[in-house]
């Protein structure tokens, strides 16, 4: 076969084309991100997975062989461990702005200790001007000027000859299950995403990408109802996808938590259209060096960790007990929906309070697992970061109160509607100790079918004694419109009692029992 040879004005044409704009060739985008890291700037599992020093390396790794990345995070830097309580996110987001991150969009967490205090903190980091934050759907901004000259409806970023828009979108239940006022989170998410989508191109942008603070579950719903956008990096649902989940030609990505992973999305652009290329998800463990400068900042901050909290918890860093095997705080699956990390707590407050009929805690207030291996104060913090006190910058108290046998047999089954084993979504579920339920699943989630306290079925006019945060006081009393009698706030966190509890015990035998 004689092979044709391309005569010299042939290869002088394509030459002049190709750097004249006639032919394009194709350009590579790669997005970096991380997303719901917590404030988790040191290992964990005894150190065997996370840590922002090794994420870094990563980072600044893939900074090398990609030409021009862009690097985002997905929101929820704040509020998950005692590095947070002692500094408030700052220096995490120092240490983002020195690696190159480009935006990150607000999670429903930036806003637990209000909107004012956000604004504070993200004046105090001193971001450049190249690191956007940002929230499309944040309304009535203006009444925070220093928040409104902080946050941004979207970031643009050019990359050689292509500008790359990026929306961000923040889960409106932050309305209600954080303290986002006098702002508030616009729920016409469709909308909106429509509304900026065609605001990026009408600047020019010819990639669109969504960094949502939504869930999966949200991010899924939304790409169905979307056009314009290339790709969404979401966060808030803690996934771990190791391949995207494409829904309308939509590749969604997500990187779980905890600086656990650190995701790698590359798109390629041909001239008149955008289309996926490869993804990696890339696990952060003991194999990953730190990265010196940032181990050297970290190793900077523990001290004065260890002298706001040895009064309240003891050294953070030293061993209370030990975990014999990894204690999980979700179900994993629907017939035994007890936990053993649930158990823990339960049975730590009804100890707090012994003359209390039971103990009731959401398992979304119990939000990690404990891992193999000499248990810190610093990791059982971990599992209960939520709540702020001024005084000892712990957490939500523990409140005893009373209510009838048919007030909690209502407020049992307004939180089982809401569990969904098939998403793994556990939030609502109750753990408990001294009560027992059951459940089916139904059509609009879990039905309760029974109720024991103390092993006796529950008497709907019977007053009962319970345990649990003030936050759980508040929802009851807020959401569910109910007077609790009796009512008691301890001067006491729940995490110090749990903390009591533990150091009492060498070894934490705890497992799911199959009790609810």
């Amino acid at each position: 076969m004689i092979r044709k040879i391309p005569n010299p004005r042939q290869i002088l044409l394509f030459i002049f084309l190709l750097f004249h704009g006639g032919i394009t060739q194709p350009d590579t985008l790669t997005f970096i991100h991380l997303n719901d890291t917590h404030s988790n700037l040191l290992p964990s599992a005894s150190g065997r997975y996370g840590g922002m020093a090794r994420a870094a390396s990563i980072i600044s790794q893939w900074k090398r062989q990609e030409p021009n990345p862009i690097l985002l995070h997905a929101g929820d830097f704040t509020v998950g461990t005692l590095m947070f309580n002692t500094f408030f996110g700052v220096p995490e987001l120092q240490i983002l702005n020195r690696l190159g991150f480009d935006a990150l969009t607000l999670g429903n967490h930036e806003f637990d200790l209000g909107s004012k205090h956000l604004a504070e903190i993200l004046a105090k980091a001193q971001l450049d001007s190249a690191f956007d934050i940002i929230c499309s759907n944040a309304r009535n901004l203006s009444a925070l000027p220093l928040l409104d000259s902080l946050v941004r409806p979207y970031a643009i970023e050019q990359r050689g000859q292509l500008k790359i828009g990026i929306l961000g979108l923040t889960t409106p239940a932050t309305n209600l299950e954080s303290n986002p006022a006098p702002l508030f989170l616009d729920t016409n998410l469709v909308q909106i995403a429509r509304q900026q989508v065609q605001a990026l191109r009408a600047r020019g942008c010819q990639v669109v990408v969504l960094l949502s603070h939504l869930g999966l579950p949200a991010d899924r719903r939304l790409a169905r109802y979307l056009s314009g956008v290339d790709a969404i990096i979401g966060g808030h649902t803690h996934d771990a996808l190791d391949k995207p989940m494409v829904v309308n030609g939509i590749p969604i990505v997500q990187a779980g938590e905890f600086y656990h992973y650190v995701g790698k999305l590359r798109l390629v652009w041909d001239g008149t259209s955008t289309r996926f290329l490869d993804y990696t998800l890339q696990e952060i463990d003991a194999t990953i060096p730190e990265e010196p400068e940032v181990a050297a900042l970290l190793e900077t901050l523990q001290p004065e960790v260890v002298n706001r909290y040895s009064a309240s918890l003891g050294n953070p860093y030293q061993p209370l007990a030990l975990v014999p095997r990894v204690l999980a705080n979700y179900p994993a699956a629907s017939d035994t929906l007890d936990t053993p990390v649930g158990n823990l707590f339960t049975s730590a407050m009804l100890v707090h309070f012994p003359k209390a009929d039971a103990a009731l805690e959401p398992s979304g207030y119990i939000v990690e697992k404990l891992y193999p291996g000499a248990l810190t104060p610093a990791a059982l913090f971990r599992c209960y970061p939520y709540g702020f006190n001024p005084t000892d910058g712990l957490g939500f108290r523990i409140a005893r109160y009373q209510l009838t046998g048919q007030e909690i047999l209502g407020v049992l089954q307004a939180l089982l509607r809401q569990v969904q084993p098939d998403l793994q979504y556990w939030d609502f579920l109750p753990q408990s100790c001294g009560l027992q339920f059951t459940a089916q699943q139904g059509k609009k989630g879990l039905l309760l079918t029974s109720v024991t306290i103390g092993s006796q079925p529950i008497e709907p006019d019977r007053a009962y004694t319970l345990v649990s945060s003030e936050q759980v006081l508040r929802y009851l009393q807020r959401l569910f419109g109910l007077r609790p009698n009796q009512v008691f706030i301890d001067s006491v966190s729940v995490i110090q009692v749990v903390n009591r509890f533990v150091s009492a015990q060498d070894t934490l035998n705890f497992r799911a029992e199959g009790k609810n």
